[in-house]
């Protein structure tokens, strides 16, 4: 809602800005200098940036378009550097409350300028003497003595000469191919209100790469001469704050406390950069910090306290809104239309009307109660969102500055009849027993337990066809009433699990009817030939879908034997990543069954597939026709094709006459003739293939 400028007039009016300034020649602010390198060897382009206190005379330095800076190196060489007007310097600061004049402006508000000076230097190089190479830039009224004088109702102390200004920055040449400092990209009027959070914004950015460590460094009066601060304040702690501590955001530099006390402080914040441990440069940020109460106290956007708070469950209908600042109580529509409020479902809460909290006298509050159509009934995060009114605008104070649109309060509620976390659905598979069946084992998610068990009515299990939706709660196949039952075999599903992959998922219910989020889904595994293979082919072509039970399944693969059970399943292919594979077929007659299974990392759980048979036909054995024993390996001996398929297979050798030359009950393809004459031998194989029993016969033929 807008305020009527007649009421801000009268606002600003009877506002006073309590804290009493001097009247010093110059009221120096603040400034900082910065360099980057350029192109050239040791060529550097150096900045010097001053604030101007417009509560003041104006004279140098803020007259001069051109004047000198310093720089001086380890050595204790000192050199003078040119530096002029950058185009356009001289421009008022920006404040938050812009309807205010300031003093720059011909106003009374408190303003600042911003002046900046720049010029070229290349660096003379020492070869022989490093530290010749660390250089200081400087600026003061000399390349020693501060410049005078800064505003003296400051935290420094009173001595003569103490309210001098002085700033430099350091830059170590030796580094190869030199350094840019870092920057402070943003300056706002540093005014801020008493028992408010203040955040000092500077945004300080490195653009190569380089380690950045902030630190609050004393304020300067002259080369090497550090100012005095009034005890018990120091340059680390340079103001009056709650809990003496001043927070340095790590990423930016920028500096946030809260202050109880009226007060002008000077805070130097020094931004050093390191290249591998080696400290490279540094430079500071010298500013002065006014603490007080009066129009500044309007110069912080509204927006909500905190970015979240905790509410235990309640059916209390009204709800207090905190702000971080104070704004106009006839900036609030009355009927609760600058508010959203959104359920953990997503679904929108009434708001019935909102109302400021306690007027102060220039009617301002900090709070706003709201009445809702319902309590926070739900464990969760809600959302409250700030929007645009039936008067068109979000609240906002007397410097015109309105809540953002959109910006959210998360409120997290403890402690209703509610469980949202999903169930975690630890493992689905085919029952090793019945392949018809299907066991699922799930779990409460310990890193979410919150589930009151004496509010819990039953888990819900749902199965799904191929094609079917995961979500549709007429998929419902059973209801778990005990809560510490974890696992359920499904064995009334309307198709075999074997002819598709089944899927399930599940929830749980409250006795007040809440439910939580559905647990992943998981599908069982499906294992196909495909294409189909017959028994004479000696690889299978398998394919299945992926388990997604756990992240990253292997799969294995197992052979039975179905007339040798005792011996058990076999793994036959191990850590398939693959949902595709070929087997090669087991070479020895038989039935067989195959099977696919993966198995959790943590080895509780195997997700089992259907079961797939296959024959193997028997292999005829070959037994050569001719031998030659003559030591060279090469026929020497009757080496019979597959017969190590046949263990016991028993083998005998005649000579012409039918004489026995050779005998042996399970013949391991070792016999070379010993101690025959070459010519034709005859032999009876007499092969084991389980209980049965196949005769080979022939002629050998032994050639020496």
């Amino acid at each position: 809602m807008r305020i009527p400028r007649f009421i801000l007039g009268l606002l600003v009016c009877a506002t006073v800005w309590l804290l009493p300034q001097g009247s010093q020649a110059t009221h120096l602010a603040g400034g900082n200098i910065t360099y980057t390198k350029l192109a050239n060897p040791n060529e550097y382009q150096i900045t010097l940036t001053i604030y101007r206190d417009c509560n003041s005379i104006m004279q140098g330095p803020f007259t001069n378009p051109t004047m000198n800076m310093y720089y001086r190196n380890g050595c204790g060489q000192t050199y003078t550097l040119p530096v002029a007007w950058v185009p356009g310097t001289g421009i008022e600061v920006v404040t938050a409350c812009t309807i205010d004049p300031s003093t720059c402006n011909g106003g009374t508000r408190y303003g600042l300028q911003e002046y900046k000076w720049t010029g070229t230097v290349t660096l003379p190089f020492s070869t022989t003497n490093p530290t010749c190479n660390d250089w200081y830039f400087v600026w003061g009224n000399s390349a020693t003595a501060g410049w005078c004088c800064r505003n003296t109702n400051n935290t420094l102390g009173p001595a003569p000469g103490q309210q001098n200004f002085f700033i430099d920055s350091y830059l170590n040449n030796n580094i190869p191919n030199g350094n840019t400092s870092a920057r402070f990209n943003s300056f706002q009027v540093p005014a801020y209100c008493i028992q408010e959070p203040v955040t000092v914004v500077f945004d300080v950015s490195e653009t190569q790469g380089d380690s950045v460590v902030y630190s609050l460094t004393p304020a300067m009066t002259g080369w090497n001469t550090n100012a005095n601060y009034l005890a018990p304040r120091t340059a680390q702690v340079p103001a009056n704050v709650v809990g003496n501590t001043i927070n340095i955001n790590p990423n930016n530099g920028n500096l946030s406390f809260l202050s109880n006390v009226q007060q002008t402080a000077i805070f130097v914040l020094q931004v050093s950069e390191y290249r591998q441990g080696t400290l490279i440069g540094y430079v500071k940020v010298d500013v002065q910090v006014i603490l007080g109460i009066g129009r500044y106290c309007d110069n912080i956007r509204p927006a909500f306290k905190n970015d979240s708070t905790i509410v235990q469950c309640t059916t209390d209908t009204t709800f207090k809104v905190e702000l971080n600042s104070l704004i106009a109580c006839n900036s609030i529509a009355r009927d609760g239309s600058e508010f959203r409020l959104y359920d953990p479902n997503g679904d929108l809460v009434q708001i019935q009307s909102a109302r400021p909290d306690t007027c102060i006298s220039d009617g301002r509050t900090r709070n706003i109660w709201l009445r809702l159509t319902k309590g926070f009934e739900k464990n969760g995060t809600y959302y409250l969102v700030s929007r645009k009114g039936t008067d068109n605008n979000t609240f906002g104070n007397r410097c015109d500055l309105y809540m953002h649109e959109f910006d959210t309060l998360k409120i997290k509620v403890n402690g209703c009849p509610d469980y949202r976390a999903p169930l975690l659905l630890e493992n689905v598979t085919l029952d090793t027993l019945n392949e018809n069946a299907v066991i699922l084992n799930w779990k409460i998610d310990p890193d979410n337990d919150t589930l009151q068990r004496s509010w819990f009515n039953g888990y819900n299990l749902y199965r799904y066809r191929p094609g079917e939706n995961p979500m549709r709660f007429s998929n419902r196949f059973w209801i778990e009433p005990n809560v510490d039952t974890l696992t359920h075999r499904d064995v009334y599903a309307p198709v075999l699990p074997r002819d598709e992959s089944l899927s399930y998922n599940l929830n749980l219910n409250l006795i007040n009817g809440f439910t939580n989020l559905r647990s992943k889904t998981v599908s069982t595994i499906r294992l196909v030939n495909n294409p189909p293979t017959t028994d004479e082919d000696t690889t299978m072509q398998l394919q299945w879908n992926d388990y997604v039970g756990w992240d990253t399944a292997r799969y294995n693969l197992e052979v039975l034997d179905i007339k040798r059970p005792e011996f058990g399943w076999v793994l036959r292919d191990s850590m398939l990543a693959d949902t595709v594979w070929t087997l090669r077929k087991p070479l020895k007659r038989g039935s067989y069954k195959l099977r696919l299974y993966t198995e959790r990392p943590d080895a509780v759980f195997r997700s089992y597939s259907n079961v797939l048979e296959f024959g193997v036909p028997f292999k005829e054995v070959v037994v050569p026709n001719v031998i030659t024993p003559n030591g060279d390996d090469i026929n020497d001996k009757v080496r019979i094709k597959y017969l190590y398929l046949y263990p016991g297979s028993a083998f005998t050798i005649f000579n012409r006459w039918g004489q026995t030359v050779y005998h042996s009950d399970d013949y391991q393809n070792d016999w070379d003739a010993p101690g025959l004459e070459s010519g034709n031998y005859y032999y009876l194989l007499k092969v084991r293939d389980d209980d049965n029993i196949v005769s080979y016969s022939g002629t050998i033929r032994v050639i020496r």
